[in-house]
């Protein structure tokens, strides 16, 4: 139980020392967790973290064959772990994750919806009631018209809203990953899907709730929507209008802003601040070209 005790100490560590966000400290522990509680079934002689060796962990993964991207957080879990019982609990730590090799990754270009097949997937929202309808309309309008996290579009309050004198929402202050706050200015689609989702909540009487998307009623009114429930009705939308279920996700929807950016001819580093990322690399996956780009630049090239 010292073991698990000490994921539970790894995570406060997280959260007070190093400022992660809830999402990521909580990806941590249940990759540690998970490994913990494999270790207490399959390996009882270990005693300790400080008994845990390469070989074990190796174990662990030869047990679920987890998929590439999936091995690459396992093992940034236990070397976040390792440091932290090394440094901070002092204790004798073998290698352990430090002696695996990290799995390479396939560059795949990231799924995207076209504008054509957004306006299809938002057509295509229903819900319980017209209200809730509508403020999903809104909410999936949203975010793809700024490209946020889903996390960052759930977490929105209102007094991170900034409005113009005619009482039109035009920027945002959003907390990404690792708590950083970013400012976005918003694009048409997004102004729009978001002054009209505020309007009818006013008139709906859940003003009173600091959360932009919240519960329209019931034990949860004015509470902030979860992940799931906002992946459920985009990936219903998505059914109904005809398209391909593994491009209908709100992370998809992220995919697509940025890609419609990008084929607007806006410069990757633009890109990279809308969309919030610490390096460059991370936005260059989006820098994928269509044929028709491709052929057009080979033609302009001068002939001599």
């Amino acid at each position: 139980m010292q073991m698990l005790d000490q994921i539970d100490s790894f995570a406060g560590h997280l959260k007070r020392e190093e400022g992660l966000s809830a999402g990521t400290i909580a990806q941590y522990s249940a990759d540690c967790r998970r490994l913990a509680h494999w270790l207490l079934e399959h390996r009882p002689e270990l005693e300790s973290w400080s008994d845990v060796q390469a070989r074990h962990l190796r174990a662990f993964i030869n047990t679920y064959n987890p998929a590439p991207a999936r091995n690459r957080r396992l093992l940034s879990s236990w070397r976040k772990l390792w440091t932290y019982l090394s440094e901070v609990e002092e204790l004798t730590m073998h290698r352990g994750p430090f002696e695996m090799k990290r799995v390479k990754l396939r560059k795949l270009q990231p799924k995207y919806l076209t504008t054509a097949e957004v306006s299809k997937l938002i057509a295509a929202v229903e819900g319980r009631s017209p209200e809730q309808a509508r403020r999903d309309k809104a909410l999936i309008s949203f975010l793809y018209g700024t490209g946020c996290r889903i996390s960052e579009v759930l977490g929105l309050t209102i007094d991170n809203i900034e409005f113009e004198e005619d009482g039109q929402p035009y920027r945002i202050r959003v907390l990404g990953k690792g708590e950083k706050e970013r400012t976005l200015h918003l694009s048409p689609t997004a102004r729009r899907a978001l002054g009209d989702w505020l309007k009818l909540r006013h008139l709906l009487g859940d003003g009173r709730s600091a959360y932009v998307f919240c519960h329209l009623g019931g034990k949860k009114k004015g509470q902030p929507l979860t992940a799931r429930s906002v992946e459920r009705a985009v990936k219903v939308a998505g059914q109904k209008a005809g398209l391909p279920a593994e491009r209908c996700t709100p992370h998809k929807l992220r995919h697509s802003h940025a890609t419609a950016l990008m084929k607007a001819g806006r410069r990757l580093e633009e890109v990279q601040e809308i969309l919030g990322h610490e390096s460059i690399a991370t936005t260059r996956i989006y820098a994928h070209l269509e044929p028709e780009r491709l052929k057009a630049a080979a033609a302009s090239l001068p002939d001599i």
